[in-house]
């Protein structure tokens, strides 16, 4: 039986204690996730994301404040700490309205993200909030909480999991994980923790079972080919996505092609530096920079960061004079440069992220017509979900980041726990 909020106060004293579950938002939806868990007076969160709409629509953040008493600026803090489990609006796109004496636990790539790369897109500045860098694998005691972060592979890199200890309880929440990524090893590592009471499971691809799913390399290598045709490539995609911008340069080395990026791109890459000495970066060979002129190229020039990138620029006549050397990363500046000085159809556009953002108005539109999607999912599919949940054997699996949470008991072969937004649950 669901316990109310309104009970929870008195359910504790009744029960010892006990620890309670609240999912905010997220039961019924995939994006804007939140998860409360509360015992003895310490409350913690989960993501404090905003949800897909708000971005489809007016882009209102304000209208989405979920009702969290003691969690914004203009409260009395009474959230003891928030867990995000990466930096994709979604997951954290609420923070900015959170009262700055909460700690927000955080990996460092998400960290470097809120408070070096969304400022540079004029996207917030959350560098006023209380922000930790955790460590994956080392636990953070709350109160009675004990939190461990577990990396994760998705189509950000450094997301993590998360996985609680409370009252005698484990609580593991995925995030958003994929099996089919670069470091696929990390999400089949997940699947070795054992003893799980509850698991909160995305399922974003659920009832999507006809949607094709490559792995990263089979994306390198059908870019590969498409870079090797007659046609100049210009290659739509997140420049935050490491594993699709490793694609993209693995498969320019193929089709011996320099790739063109822009100085965000090069901005963006260097804040992946620490993870790896293999993450390529702008001054490695086959990769130019086109300044394309932008307030974020105003802005990196304003901190000299630009000047770094002066070895490798590239002018749009080099480019427009030998064309089939090239493969350029898109963004509105270049490309519309590109299509004023060359035919369209000797232009191929390559969409490498969701299709769903095709639907929306933009400076692509003209190159649709030689469109090809070469992408794939940031998420599991469903055959990947049964199988980590076969593995896990957890007690009760909760939906959640979903739209077919109804769908669980007849995928999964576990018990299977539906909760509605706003319902508080004894665990």
């Amino acid at each position: 039986m669901l316990d109310t909020l309104d009970t929870k106060n008195a359910k504790n004293q009744e029960n010892g204690n006990k620890a309670h579950l609240t999912i905010h938002r997220g039961t019924q939806e995939i994006g804007g996730t939140c998860i409360e868990l509360e015992s003895n007076n310490t409350k913690i969160l989960l993501d404090l994301g905003l949800p897909l709409k708000s971005m489809d629509e007016d882009n209102n953040k304000e209208a989405y404040k979920l009702d969290i008493t003691g969690l914004y600026g203009e409260d009395k803090p009474d959230i003891d700490a928030i867990f995000i489990t990466h930096a994709h609006l979604d997951h954290f796109g609420l923070l900015e309205f959170i009262h700055p004496e909460i700690p927000v636990y955080l990996s460092k790539t998400a960290y470097n993200i809120l408070t070096k790369i969304l400022p540079l897109l004029g996207q917030g500045d959350f560098s006023h909030l209380n922000l930790k860098i955790l460590e994956a694998k080392k636990p953070i005691k709350i109160g009675k909480f004990e939190v461990i972060a577990h990396n994760v592979d998705h189509s950000i890199v450094d997301a993590v999991a998360f996985d609680i200890n409370v009252e005698g309880k484990k609580i593991l929440y995925t995030g958003d994980l994929r099996f089919h990524g670069r470091k696929n090893y990390l999400s089949k590592n997940l699947a070795k923790i054992k003893d799980v009471d509850y698991l909160l499971m995305e399922g974003s691809t659920l009832g999507r079972e006809n949607q094709s799913q490559l792995t990263e390399d089979e994306v390198m290598l059908k870019m590969a080919e498409l870079f090797k045709g007659s046609k100049l490539p210009i290659v739509t995609f997140s420049a935050q996505n490491l594993d699709r911008f490793i694609s993209v340069y693995k498969a320019c080395l193929k089709a011996k092609k320099t790739l063109v990026i822009d100085p965000y791109t090069c901005y963006v890459l260097e804040m992946y530096k620490d993870l790896s000495k293999n993450i390529p970066q702008f001054d490695w060979n086959n990769i130019a920079v086109y300044f394309s002129k932008n307030s974020i190229t105003d802005k990196l020039a304003e901190t000299k960061d630009l000047y770094r990138y002066k070895g490798k620029k590239i002018s749009m006549d080099e480019i427009i004079a030998y064309p089939k050397k090239y493969t350029i990363k898109d963004n509105f500046k270049i490309t519309t440069e590109i299509m004023e000085r060359l035919p369209i159809e000797d232009l191929q556009l390559i969409y490498s992220l969701w299709e769903g953002y095709l639907e929306k108005p933009s400076h692509i539109d003209p190159l649709k017509g030689s469109l090809i999607h070469c992408h794939t999912s940031g998420h599991a599919n469903a055959e990947n979900l049964k199988e980590f949940v076969r593995q896990i054997k957890p007690k009760q699996l909760i939906p959640i980041h979903t739209e077919m949470a109804g769908a669980y008991h007849i995928i999964f072969n576990v018990p299977v726990l539906v909760l509605k937004d706003g319902e508080a649950y004894k665990v």
